[in-house]
């Protein structure tokens, strides 16, 4: 069983926000199952942005060591049929958990991206909130 980190969940892990510690402390049991991708790794970017640059990159290094799922043609025809439900990143957060056999968890704090996960069959995680908080 392997865990896919979304940008938001990255942000969440680097960051002082309301979920971040639960997030942490849950990242530490799962280290070894931990998957990302490069989109997650720029959407996280983007949101630390205002951050001091140096203190970006060591935390975006820190990261380094889980292990990236690659943006393959699986992945982009999964994330073309959830398109027509969620925006395009969420749609390829989903496609990219969806197509690695490996995968069977979300890890996200975005509505979107936890609601279409559902529909491929992916449960979803995200420390520090209610179990299904994006279903309300």
């Amino acid at each position: 069983m392997r865990y896919y980190l979304d940008g938001t969940a990255i942000v969440r892990a680097v960051s002082e926000l309301p979920e971040s510690d639960a997030l942490r402390a849950w990242l530490e049991d799962h280290h070894a199952e931990l998957a990302t991708s490069i989109l997650a790794r720029w959407e996280a970017g983007e949101e630390l942005v205002g951050m001091d640059h140096n203190v970006r990159m060591r935390i975006l290094d820190q990261l380094g060591g889980i292990p990236e799922i690659s943006i393959s043609g699986r992945a982009l025809e999964i994330g073309s049929y959830a398109v027509a439900a969620v925006r395009p990143y969420a749609a390829l957060h989903v496609g990219l958990a969806a197509a690695d056999e490996g995968v069977t968890v979300l890890v996200t704090y975005n509505s979107e991206v936890a609601s279409a996960a559902r529909l491929y069959g992916l449960r979803v995680v995200s420390p520090g909130r209610e179990p299904g908080w994006y279903l309300s």
